[in-house]
């Protein structure tokens, strides 16, 4: 799962409008919230067991970059976290 700021407007295959809306903070807590609330249910004992090393490594970074959005990209509102909101593996 991933926020994103920016809406394509077609016509079509035609594309007539891009627009960029700006994401408050409690916007973007409450759908890191929700994300991370979804990746809690990798830390259940049994798929966290038959997790690689390598696997349970990406989980924790990931987690902690979206933990670290609001002091690594704090500012008026969340327009530069949304923007560099971290990739999640296809898997998670």
């Amino acid at each position: 799962m991933k926020m994103y700021r920016v809406e394509y407007v077609y016509a079509g295959d035609e594309l007539v409008e891009t627009i960029q809306h700006d994401v408050d903070w409690p916007a973007l807590r409450a759908f890191r919230k929700r994300v991370l609330s979804k990746l809690d249910e990798w830390y259940l004992k049994d798929r966290w067991d038959n997790l690689s090393s390598v696997n349970k490594g990406k989980l924790n970074s990931y987690r902690q970059a979206l933990r670290d959005l609001p002091q690594d990209y704090a500012g008026e509102n969340a327009n530069e976290a949304v923007d560099n909101w971290p990739d999640a593996e296809d898997w998670f």
